[in-house]
């Protein structure tokens, strides 16, 4: 370790391990970790900002209860920025993004349709006329269905309605029930947000293109409510696919040295200078 804000950091992922921090605590003060780990407050101060960019902290201005850092669970925000800033230095393609989408995307709403498959044999063992949409994933598919419906709304503004694409994606991806495939998912896609919807105002009839969506949409989640997983996984794939086709966006948002993708059909041993969320 050979900057000092790593010690802060080291110090603050052992109270993490041993449960002297977590959701919630209020992060010590400037002072108080500088004085604990024998490091500048500007190291600290370093440290600080790291966390907040990874999303494991939201800081507060100014004096009183509210200010000072607390501690949150926000992974995808990290995620996302680092995988925005990599994309916009042409690290990383938008073409290999898309193409991880299609592997866990088209995964995850499998899972999810079989989630629903497995519930409904469940009801229906107990009750012929039960709801296959009452496993855990159930609210995810709702809210998949309302956001569908408004995707269907008439005028509807091109950001509103990629909002709503994301956050549909973002549902069904939900109900397959794994934190960190939406967490990545919802990485993966923010992080080339700003290229599918540059991709999308370039098309020269958008409202076929939104209404194709839609209908995709609409054929994606009747795939998952029927409980049909292959048919929900060759559905996802094919929608990625056909978006990246019509839109070029593989052909306009540049290239990267890595090759192009193809867009086609621990210990938990805490350190002994662990800190404590009690400390002013």
């Amino acid at each position: 370790m050979n900057k000092a804000y790593e010690i802060v950091l080291a110090g603050i992922e052992g109270a993490f391990l041993d449960g002297t921090l977590s959701l919630g605590d209020r992060l010590p003060g400037e002072r108080a970790l500088a004085q604990r780990f024998a490091v500048s407050r500007s190291s600290v101060r370093e440290a600080i900002r790291i966390l907040d960019a990874v999303g494991l902290i939201r800081s507060g201005v100014g004096s009183g209860p509210e200010a000072g850092s607390v501690i949150v669970s926000e992974p995808a925000v990290g995620l996302s920025r680092a995988l925005k800033l990599h994309v916009s230095a042409r690290h990383i393609a938008p073409a290999d993004v898309l193409t991880t989408r299609v592997v866990l995307e088209s995964d995850a709403v499998a899972t999810a349709a079989e989630a629903v498959a497995a519930e409904a044999g469940s009801v229906a063992r107990k009750s012929p006329t039960g709801d296959p949409r009452t496993g855990s994933g159930r609210v995810h598919l709702r809210r998949a269905g309302d956001l569908l419906a408004r995707m269907r709304e008439a005028d509807i503004a091109k950001a509103t309605f990629h909002d709503l694409d994301a956050r549909f994606h973002r549902e069904l991806c939900a109900a397959a029930g794994n934190p960190v495939t939406d967490i990545i998912l919802a990485s993966l896609s923010s992080s080339i947000l700003d290229y599918v919807s540059a991709a999308a105002d370039g098309t020269d009839d958008w409202p076929w293109v939104q209404a194709e969506l839609t209908a995709q949409h609409a054929g994606l989640l009747e795939s998952v409510l029927a409980g049909d997983a292959d048919r929900a996984r060759r559905e996802c794939a094919d929608h990625i696919h056909w978006f990246a086709a019509t839109t070029g966006i593989r052909a306009t948002t540049g290239s990267s040295d890595s090759a192009p993708a193809d867009t086609g059909s621990t210990s938990t041993d805490a350190p002994a200078n662990a800190i404590d969320a009690r400390e002013p």
